[in-house]
């Protein structure tokens, strides 16, 4: 499902995230992959903000409306944390 920049992110996501929360995300499964994605959309940490943004930039049209019906969400002014 993602393009080889978006492996590259998802696997940098994954590891921030288990960085920050000592949770690991099998990605090698699609429920793995949802709750990662989850995990990253629901941070407050810079690091992971950052990685999931350039992740979802590697997404099609298409993707992001798979991965909407899997309960994520793409507006621009989500996950923004205030400077």
């Amino acid at each position: 499902m993602f393009s080889e920049a978006g492996v590259f992110y998802l696997q940098q996501l994954a590891s921030l995230v288990f960085k920050h929360s000592g949770v690991r995300h099998k990605l090698s499964t699609r429920e793995g992959q949802i709750s990662l994605l989850h995990a990253g959309q629901s941070s407050a940490q810079r690091d992971i903000q950052n990685c999931w943004r350039q992740l979802i930039a590697t997404l099609q049209p298409q993707q992001k409306l798979a991965l909407e019906r899997e309960g994520l969400h793409f507006t621009p002014s989500l996950n923004r944390q205030a400077s």
